[in-house]
């Protein structure tokens, strides 16, 4: 009996041990693994009504709906179910038939407890006899950005009659981190290709607010299937039009719901002085007329997408007074050219300008030298209340130690309101030899028409050349730099956003990029870079 009493805390005392997990132990760093799926991959003549994928661990899902792609759609309501090791997909809508299906799983099957989702994890099948297998593969980036988009949408289209911001695509997949895409279980024959932003997931594009491309022309497969690259471009794809009319004692306001590329406004009366506001989307009008009197204008809007607005409106003289602001004149932009021995200085006005006083406007030199500014060498721009000077100067800069001074007296500018700007003293820095480095590069293209920026690491533009493929900026401050190349098609001197209605492409732009994979680059003092080879 005494034997038996030791013997049984020892079997409690093992069974408690073997029912107790143990702590800590290695971190679960392994995928959940596929080890069936009805139907397999690959088969055919499929004619089951859900898709059932069974793991080696339990698992869950995460944004199904979003991660989970499905190509052809069988409908946004299609049901996602994870059950302990289990993934049940039931369509909205029946399977096609004879018609290939391919699945993406991206992220959305993770293990239970460690969150690792399943990798590269890819299923097609066929409810006919034949399964498609072409693919297409690819690559997007958003122009001016140095930084990959992320989580863009990329559709494609056989129908020649379809509209992005109306229908959604029979096949659609979403780039990688990297920006890469591919879409695979293709059949042969030409697809529409576009890349958008989907941000509220109806897999259309919001013309509001969504980033967006396409290529002009079609993809035609089994010849074209590698290196499709497309450009996102971000802008506001809204019918111009004019929303508000606003009156007071001496302006009328029209506002547009969005900025304005051009603008000619064409009074039933005599001229009428108008410029832009605060932003493009907003233009001031300067009234001179009867105040008894209401007069019609004719309003002809152009925006960057070649939009056109064309209408009627009318302005008339109002009690209300609007807020009088003093007359500013913003920090100068000036810098002295030593190449061309040129001061090139840029400013803004918060108000039209009347008059210029150009007898205050002049270089000191020194401090017994100085050069007058003429009429001719200050360019007013009244609509975007803008003013420049581009002046050649006499001395010589380079062999000569100066510290030139623009100075505008005070009074030397007017504005429309009669009142006057205060005066301004800019010190132009001609930096020394020893004080600068140079940039040299050479383009390697076919592209006839093309611009070349050279811009600050906070993208603030320093140099810019036209159509050369050698070329040396000097007098360059230290500093990192980066290189921005605009493929100017059309040879209008500006870049062009294009037009989906009308099938052009956005222009192309890149930037340059090292063989270190970097968008940037030092300039130092007193150093030579380069050659840098650039090429498109």
């Amino acid at each position: 009996m005494r034997k038996f009493l030791f013997i049984l805390p020892a079997l409690l005392l093992f069974q408690c041990a073997r029912q107790t997990q143990p702590n800590g132990g290695p971190k679960d760093v392994d995928p959940p693994q596929l080890l069936t799926s009805n139907p397999e991959y690959g088969q055919k003549n499929f004619s089951g009504e859900t898709i059932e994928l069974t793991f080696d661990e339990d698992i869950k899902l995460k944004d199904a709906k979003e991660e989970i792609l499905i190509t052809p759609s069988p409908g946004p309501k299609t049901k996602f179910v994870a059950k302990k090791k289990k993934v049940i997909i039931t369509p909205e809508n029946k399977w096609l038939e004879n018609t290939t299906y391919s699945i993406a799983f991206r992220e959305g099957i993770q293990d239970l407890n460690e969150s690792n989702p399943a990798e590269d994890l890819h299923l097609a099948f066929s409810t006919g006899p034949e399964i498609d297998s072409l693919e297409i593969k690819g690559s997007i980036y958003e122009a001016f950005q140095e930084k990959i988009p992320e989580k863009i949408t990329i559709a494609l289209y056989q129908q020649d009659t379809f509209d992005i911001f109306k229908h959604k695509p029979a096949y659609f997949t979403k780039a990688n981190k990297r920006g890469q895409f591919s879409i695979p279980n293709l059949k042969a024959g030409e697809y529409n290709i576009y890349a958008f932003d989907d941000k509220n997931k109806n897999l259309k594009v919001d013309s509001r607010s969504e980033r967006f491309g396409f290529l002009s022309k079609k993809i035609s497969l089994p010849e074209q299937s590698d290196s499709v690259k497309i450009e996102i471009i971000h802008l506001d794809s809204r019918p111009l039009k004019v929303t508000t009319v606003r009156n007071s004692a001496t302006i009328s306001t029209i506002r547009f719901n969005k900025p304005v590329d051009s603008l000619k406004i064409f009074p039933s009366q005599k001229p009428i002085i108008y410029t832009f506001g605060d932003t493009k989307a907003e233009v001031i009008l300067h009234k001179d007329f009867d105040k008894k009197d209401s007069i019609q204008l004719r309003v002809f809007g152009q925006d960057s997408l070649q939009q056109k607005v064309d209408t009627s409106v009318y302005v008339k003289y109002s009690e209300n007074k609007s807020i009088a602001e003093k007359f500013k004149v913003t920090d100068w932009n000036a810098k002295i050219d030593l190449v061309t021995n040129r001061l090139i200085a840029k400013t803004s006005v918060n108000k039209l300008i009347a008059s210029i006083t150009y007898d205050s406007i002049y270089i000191q030199i020194d401090s017994s030298t100085f050069q007058g500014i003429t009429r001719n060498e200050i360019l007013v721009d009244t609509v975007n209340r803008k003013l420049s000077i581009n002046v050649k100067i006499k001395e010589d800069l380079k062999t000569k130690v100066l510290n030139p001074v623009l100075i505008l007296g005070k009074g030397a500018l007017v504005s429309i309101e009669n009142d006057s700007s205060k005066a301004q003293d800019i010190k132009l820095k001609i930096p020394k030899s020893e004080e600068v480095g140079t940039l040299s590069i050479e383009v390697n293209t076919k592209e006839p028409y093309f611009e070349i920026q050279l811009l600050t690491a906070d993208n603030k533009l320093t140099q810019s050349i036209r159509n050369t493929k050698k070329y040396t900026f000097t007098n360059l401050l230290p500093g990192e730099y980066k290189l921005l190349i605009i493929i100017d098609s059309n040879n209008n001197k500006k870049w062009d956003p294009g037009n989906f209605f009308k099938r052009i492409e956005p222009e192309k732009t890149l930037f340059y990029k090292s063989i270190e994979n970097k968008f940037s680059f030092p300039i130092r003092a007193n150093w030579e870079v380069g050659p840098l080879v650039i090429t498109f």
